[in-house]
């Protein structure tokens, strides 16, 4: 027997003496001799194979205490089970860090809109493109109410079943929506709101595209400022004969950290689709 003491077995295998008191601890690996005078450990070269197996389940994403199990059961078709779920495991974290870089990639987007927005007091025209959103019905009017309201709705869109598997990074990109039949007549009405979703992102209800057109814009760095923008882009609609042809939709662009008080602070852009009206 090729007998190693506890160092030299560990450098050998490219872990740490720490590391193989822990799998001893665990059950996993034991020495195959102790010595009782000094407590030296000593460990047979064969017993290599189990800590590569130890390391290659570990490399399949499995943590040491489903790793011992595993060893005690010692059952080769379970086994095979174990890794299939495991498989599916993977699988799903891999969907939910593609869904985490492209939230990311969005919310650079907004950023580098947010450095480059206009002054806030002005009205611009800007071609945008498609859009899809998931919308939800709160039946309450976001305008009637003040921040806790909003924030009891926030909470009532965070819990829909069909987002349950969305990155938290995707609710900092909300909005809510100004139907066209609200707009037109310039009422605050909006009772439902929405966040930006993928294309790959299904449900069963909910979803909406926003069409791509010629919108007249505003942008405010604050909700108490919002409903300002919006009368503001009602009468900027009114004065310069345009017509309101679709849904105005509220979004937050980004949301500023909050560090020093309770309430949100975000950057808003408030957006309708129009076209000049014939002379």
């Amino acid at each position: 027997m090729d007998k190693l003491p506890i160092g030299k077995m560990a450098k050998l295998n490219g872990i740490s003496e720490q590391t193989l008191r822990l799998y001893d601890k665990m059950g996993l690996i034991t020495p195959c001799e102790v010595n009782e005078q000094t407590g030296y450990r000593y460990y047979d070269i064969k017993q290599c194979a189990q800590l590569d197996m130890i390391q290659y389940m570990k490399a399949l994403g499995m943590n040491l205490a489903e790793i011992r199990r595993r060893f005690e059961e010692n059952d080769i078709q379970k086994m095979r089970i174990v890794l299939e779920n495991q498989k599916l495991n993977i699988e799903q974290k891999m969907k939910e860090l593609d869904y985490a870089k492209k939230a990311l990639a969005r919310a650079i987007e907004s950023y580098q809109r947010y450095e480059a927005a206009p002054d806030g007091n002005h009205v611009i025209l800007e071609y945008l493109q498609k859009r899809r959103i998931f919308r939800f019905e709160t039946r309450v009017n976001c305008y009637s109410y003040g921040m806790d309201t909003y924030e009891h709705i926030l909470r009532s869109l965070k819990k829909n079943a069909a987002l349950q598997n969305l990155p938290i990074s995707y609710f900092c990109n909300v909005g809510s929506i100004i139907r066209k039949r609200h707009a037109i007549r310039n009422e605050l009405w909006a009772t439902e709101v929405f966040l930006f979703v993928d294309e790959e992102f299904v449900s069963p209800e909910g979803i909406e595209e926003i069409p791509e057109g010629v919108y007249l814009c505003m942008y405010c760095d604050s909700f108490q400022k919002e409903e300002e923008s919006i009368r503001k882009l009602f009468s900027y609609i009114k004065e310069n004969d345009y017509e309101i042809v679709g849904d105005l939709f509220s979004e937050v662009l980004i949301e500023f950290p909050t560090v020093t008080h309770y309430e949100r602070n975000a950057f808003i852009k408030v957006q309708v689709p129009v076209k000049q009206k014939s002379k």
